[in-house]
């Protein structure tokens, strides 16, 4: 199964967990100590590959099993059947020695100490993976430089933002340079210039020393400034295995164009053109079938004389991902 283009491939993994729901309200003698158990299935037959170097976006909504994939993928839990490969290994049988090999950010962990400056923690990572003093003061400095933190880094991390520590957090899980780096909602609660500081680390550690990225997320920003390859799944299964573009062709050659007016446009009915998402009086923002642009009847629209300015664009990211979990509720 391993290939030399690959760090991880995965075939048809499924893992299921046994939980239970209480019996409570109901006339039961004793009904909340009795339990009515359930298998809830998180995977259920996931495949895909990731070339070296990609940055991966998996995405799903919650509860659709991105974060037990991970787990399994890092050797955490071991599947109930299938395959899993990370550099050419199974991790839950090779845990330790991949584990040399990955780094992992997770936004609900911390792995800093609390009392102590961040720096203390960096020091604690150099020893732990051995890395010689030169080449632990060059990265120490490019990361430094890259996330901006001069002046935070001798701080106790006590002391610090939630911004500030996740990104020594993601310093502390990056520093040995690892060919692989799962961030599992790593971005969530910071703060704007935190998120845009550790956005452009992992695109210049990507360009500077090939590491492959698997993300996941549902900030939609976060997909577009950082997604090249995106995996969805939903309810254990990959429904779509491609790009951002693939992603927006399947839902159909759809375009979307943003009208502004010169005052507010009284009974025109909008709805004829396409599909209205947005309206206020002087905004009108909906998706049109590519074929019909140049038809007269939109042609017109855009030429109208209340028209001060218009553009037309693909389809929105966040607004294409939410028609398809839609789309796919419906086909249940």
């Amino acid at each position: 199964m391993a290939s030399t283009d690959h760090v991880i491939e995965v075939a048809n993994l499924r893992k299921s967990f046994k939980s239970y729901e209480s019996m409570s309200g109901k006339k039961i003698f004793l009904a909340s100590l009795r339990r009515r158990y359930f298998t809830k299935h998180a995977l259920n037959g996931v495949s895909f590959s990731v070339k070296k170097g990609e940055r991966v976006m998996l995405l799903g909504e919650n509860g659709s099993g991105k974060s037990t994939l991970i787990k399994i993928m890092v050797g955490i839990l071991h599947p109930d059947s299938g395959d899993a490969r990370v550099f050419g290994l199974t991790p839950w049988e090779n845990r330790i020695k991949i584990a040399w090999d990955y780094g992992m950010v997770s936004g609900a962990h911390n792995q800093m100490f609390w009392n102590l400056p961040a720096v203390d923690t960096f020091e604690y990572v150099k020893g732990l993976y051995e890395i010689p003093d030169r080449e632990y003061k060059k990265r120490l400095d490019y990361f430094i430089r890259i996330l901006n933190l001069e002046e935070i880094y001798k701080k106790q991390v006590r002391l610090l933002s939630l911004g500030e520590r996740m990104k020594c957090n993601f310093v502390a899980s990056v520093l040995h340079l690892p060919k692989i780096v799962f961030l599992d909602e790593a971005t969530v609660g910071m703060d704007l210039s935190s998120v845009i500081n550790l956005r452009e680390a992992v695109l210049d550690m990507q360009r500077t020393y090939g590491i492959t990225f698997f993300m996941t997320t549902h900030i939609v920003d976060e997909i577009k400034a950082l997604g090249e390859h995106v995996i969805i799944i939903d309810k254990g299964r990959v429904v779509f295995d491609g790009t951002k573009s693939q992603l927006q062709q399947l839902l159909g050659s759809k375009k979307q164009s943003e009208i502004r007016f010169e005052q507010e446009m009284v009974g025109l009915r909008f709805a004829k053109y396409g599909k209205v998402i947005e309206r206020a009086p002087d905004h009108l923002k909906i998706e049109i079938d590519a074929s019909k642009l140049k038809s007269k009847e939109i042609v017109n629209l855009l030429n109208s004389e209340g028209v001060v300015d218009y553009n037309v664009s693909e389809p929105d990211l966040g607004y294409v991902l939410a028609r398809f979990y839609k789309m796919k509720r419906e086909k249940g």
